[in-house]
């Protein structure tokens, strides 16, 4: 009778899936606590900036201090916390999806580690916005406009401006998790011939060249939003490029920790992980003929 198990491969018992998506839990939380401290200070002053000009470098350098002063506080603060949950769930998914999928239909799981990624990421990532927005949105100073009525989106313009950002987080996605990964060879043998070092590359430039893609329908979602009445498309899309150098530089390096020291931390401590309990397991290898009895 054949033994049911999926993880007996060549007669001798593999390390079990368990273990497996156990060290891809534990390399995301690590991963997100490492990158969560910079996306953290970067995010809130990028809001702090689009909400009421309150100068990048002067927030960046306000927030740095005050983590540096008070870590505990930082480390245990609502901003931080948000951040953390956000990446160590995007981080789990990618990783748990391709280690299942490999188990079970490896020509597939490229395409289910992005979209079940993607799936997380987005409600988890409108939240995470949500929540910087209310605590860094406004200007404890300036009290009329917080009293002024927002514009209510029509529908048409509201399911327009949530496409649009849908498909800017897909961009991200797909470039951090997906395309970096499989660009390796893109990368010539004269600037780097490791292929560690080539992955180690395209991980970090693949993330920043998709916000080349994203950052305008990041600025056109936004506008959608923000102004769903009486613009024409000409309009939006002028409006997108003169702010377009700006947004995407501001994106280009906020997307350097989150998806690119980020992913590959996660990468190697997952790999990690994945060696260490192949080697237990192949050191208390059974046969097949002797699990069976």
């Amino acid at each position: 009778m054949d033994d049911p198990r999926p993880y007996l491969l060549s007669g001798y018992a593999t390390p079990t899936l368990l273990a497996k998506c156990g060290g891809d839990l534990a390399a995301a939380a690590v991963s997100a606590t490492l990158v969560s401290p910079s996306v953290t200070i970067i995010d809130r002053a990028l809001v702090e900036k689009a909400s009421y000009n309150r100068p990048l470098l002067q927030s960046l350098r306000s927030q740095a201090l005050a983590a540096l002063r008070q870590p505990r506080r930082f480390i245990f603060s609502q901003p931080y916390g948000c951040n953390w949950a956000l990446y160590a769930a995007t981080y789990s998914v990618a990783n748990g999806s391709e280690t299942v999928g490999r188990e079970i239909s490896p020509a597939s799981v490229d395409a289910v580690t992005f979209l079940l990624t993607l799936v997380v990421n987005v409600p988890l990532g409108v939240w995470k916005d949500i929540r910087f927005a209310q605590l860094f949105g406004q200007n404890p100073g300036v009290v009329a406009l917080a009293k002024r009525p927002l514009p209510v989106p029509n529908r048409a313009s509201s399911v327009g401006a949530m496409a649009t950002l849908l498909l800017r987080d897909g961009v991200t996605i797909f470039g951090c998790f997906t395309l970096a990964s499989h660009s390796t060879s893109a990368v010539p043998d004269s600037l780097a011939s490791h292929p560690q070092t080539k992955a180690i590359i395209t991980q970090m430039v693949v993330p920043i060249l998709s916000q080349v893609v994203a950052t305008p329908l990041h600025l056109l979602g936004l506008d959608l939003y923000n102004r769903p009445h009486a613009a024409s498309w000409r309009d939006r899309l002028a409006t997108v490029w003169r702010h377009l150098p700006a947004a995407t530089l501001i994106r280009g390096v906020r997307i350097i920790p989150a998806f690119g020291f980020g992913c590959l931390a996660n990468t190697g401590l997952r790999s990690l992980c994945h060696t260490h309990f192949s080697t237990e397991s192949n050191e208390h290898r059974i046969p097949r003929n002797q699990s069976n009895t």
